[in-house]
């Protein structure tokens, strides 16, 4: 298992998340996510699905360790959010929360996966890479506080 996970629960995110999760996205991503993007999601869960990693022993508010999320289109899987906890990284919950997705997107009749990620996040390159993701092609100037591009990432078959 893991190291740091065994304790971790997983389950869909909640609307009761997103305060956790928008203290996270602010740490993790120049342009993060605002809440209302989140509510929308959750409400749409024939198309957006969302997992959450809880720590029960944590106290109330900072119970969330890592979320991730993905829409289904058709077969494939475009993966949007994976964020691990500044403090709670280097733990395997990042590999942990992106093989639950990879899991529940082949349960939900995806085939394929695919993903944009910056080029310089080092950290996430490799783990989506050692999960089986092959570049595929770049999105110039993807990004847009610093327009940096974005290196497509596909995983084929699931």
């Amino acid at each position: 298992m893991d190291k740091g996970s065994p304790a971790m629960e997983l389950g869909a995110l909640r609307a009761e998340d997103l305060a956790e999760v928008c203290a996270i996205e602010i740490e993790s991503f120049s342009t993060p996510w605002p809440r209302s993007l989140f509510e929308e999601e959750l409400r749409r869960p024939e198309l957006c699905f969302w997992l959450a990693l809880r720590d029960p022993a944590a106290p109330p508010g900072s119970r969330l360790a890592a979320y991730g999320g993905f829409w289904k289109a058709v077969d494939e899987a475009h993966f949007t959010n994976v964020a691990v906890h500044p403090s709670r990284r280097r733990l395997g919950l990042g590999r942990r929360m992106l093989r639950s997705l990879l899991d529940k997107a082949r349960e939900r009749g995806c085939l394929s996966a695919t993903l944009e990620v910056r080029p310089s996040n080092a950290a996430a390159l490799a783990l989506y890479t050692s999960e089986g993701f092959s570049p595929a092609a770049i999105r110039p100037r993807y990004y847009s506080d610093d327009g940096e591009d974005a290196l497509i990432l596909w995983k084929r078959p699931l």
